[in-house]
């Protein structure tokens, strides 16, 4: 892979794209307001708190290393060969999980606006359109990283503006700016809180992504941490006021229900203000934007995959790059059949929508608090074995392990209802699979690292 080739301005990109701003405003977030209600503003608080935590682990490990293996690379500095496959595992079945989830979402987007011209569609229309979308995705990787880079960056600036106008006009024409029952916390109680604190998660999930990148990146022990702190820190203020604004035009009587079993509240505030042609526009920038959120995943799950093959934890042939493109084109083309094959599968068999995004983001979620969880306990180790620890970073990696183990705790007890509460066996069932893939004949590990190219 090309070393230099890409600008703070495509790191930028990366992250903004894994993090799906506009899919978040307009999906994560109203669902979010289901469960906590008034106190949307108070449970985006605490996680995007611990995600700074989180944040800063991260970028301590990203000045001093850079690496396409991303939060898998970081366990293996800490936690050494056995750790850093296990965490490897950990890290890849979340990202990987966030790719179909995406793309399905978008697919899902998609199917909604072409309702009012071709009617209702069926599994067969809505699985048609994942594996188009997911083609898309991987034509889009598979060619330059660049051009990757580029497409999540214009589609996510041209949505997020577009949802920003639509609120500022929807909350001047209900004069909803003061909320009492927000301010106060009204009706607010923790089992609403703690019923969306796995499904928050997904509001910064994904932010690591631009550290996969590693040396492709110009400068990537100043850019990669650059990049991150100069995304994040404005999207943790933009998701604090919007979600203020969207309770507080739901408490007003602008927002709708569910349509279809999508959330659309931007749809409702363009018939609120009397320009229903923002509508289907916004929904467009959600699909887009659910699109780039899966590119953005597909990225980082591919170099994951290249880094952990090169370091032998998986076939030498995923650790191959396309000779002329420079990507590595065996792992995407891998991802992308998994992120087919899953929501067809899940379409097939007859789950709802709303319930097969809702599984998979899930799914996503745990991968990434579990990566993170070990990451941030990797920091003191790494730190400590180079003669760099010093007493701010035991603290930091202490406060975000309570958190993130608080988080899972609560993830599983009381447990949720029936399919959620499943999903932990699910995850721990593929991640022994992943394990003792790597142990296989196929996937044995070689005694000497295969050369990438």
């Amino acid at each position: 892979m090309r070393r230099g080739y890409l600008s703070l301005l495509e790191n930028l990109a990366q992250t903004l794209g894994a993090v799906a701003p506009s899919g978040t405003m307009s999906v994560t977030i109203p669902l979010l307001m289901l469960s906590a209600a008034n106190g949307t503003w108070l449970l985006l608080l605490i996680t995007l708190s611990i995600f700074l935590l989180i944040m800063l682990s991260v970028m301590r490990f990203a000045a001093l290393h850079a690496a396409a293996g991303s939060l898998a690379t970081y366990s293996q500095l800490g936690w050494g060969v056995r750790g850093g496959l296990l965490g490897g595992w950990i890290y890849l079945l979340g990202i990987a999980f966030c790719v179909p989830s995406a793309l399905f979402a978008s697919a899902s987007y998609v199917d909604l606006l072409l309702v009012p011209t071709f009617g209702a569609g069926g599994p067969l229309r809505l699985s048609i359109l994942t594996a188009l979308l997911t083609i898309g995705a991987w034509l889009a990787a598979h060619r330059d990283v660049k051009l990757s880079t580029n497409l999540m960056l214009a589609i996510e600036c041209g949505s997020v503006t577009v949802m920003v106008l639509l609120l500022i006009a929807g909350m001047f024409h209900a004069r909803a700016w003061i909320d009492p029952a927000q301010l106060r916390l009204t009706g607010v109680h923790f089992g609403g809180l703690q019923g969306g604190l796995v499904l928050a998660f997904m509001l910064m999930a994904g932010f690591e992504g631009t550290t996969s990148l590693g040396e492709e990146s110009r400068d990537p022990q100043i850019t990669v941490p650059r990049a991150i702190c100069r995304c994040m820190l404005p999207l943790t203020a933009l998701y604090l006021l919007l979600s203020y604004c969207l309770v507080s035009l739901q408490n007003h009587g602008v927002i709708a229900p569910q349509e279809n079993g999508l959330t659309v509240p931007f749809v409702s505030i363009a018939h609120s203000i009397h320009w229903p042609w923002l509508g289907p526009l916004s929904s467009l920038g959600v699909a887009l934007s659910f699109f780039a959120c899966g590119l953005a995943s597909l990225t980082v799950a591919s170099r994951v995959l290249f880094s952990m093959a090169r370091d032998g934890h998986l076939a030498q042939r995923l650790a191959r790059v396309h000779p002329r493109n420079a990507t590595p084109s065996r792992a995407i083309a891998l991802v992308c059949i998994f992120s087919i094959i899953v929501p067809i599968v899940m379409v097939s068999a007859g789950a709802q929508l709303s319930v097969s995004i809702n599984v998979l983001s899930q799914l996503g979620s745990l991968g990434l608090i579990g990566a993170y969880l070990v990451v941030v306990l990797a920091l003191p180790r790494y730190l400590h074995r180079e003669g760099m620890l010093r007493r701010s970073d035991v603290v930091l990696a202490g406060l975000a392990a309570a958190m993130l183990l608080i988080v899972l705790e609560l993830s599983v007890y009381p447990p949720p209802a029936a399919p959620y509460d499943y999903l932990p066996y699910i995850f721990l069932t593929c991640l022994a699979a992943g394990v003792l893939l790597s142990g296989t004949r196929w996937l044995a590990p070689s005694s000497a690292r295969p050369n990438p190219n």
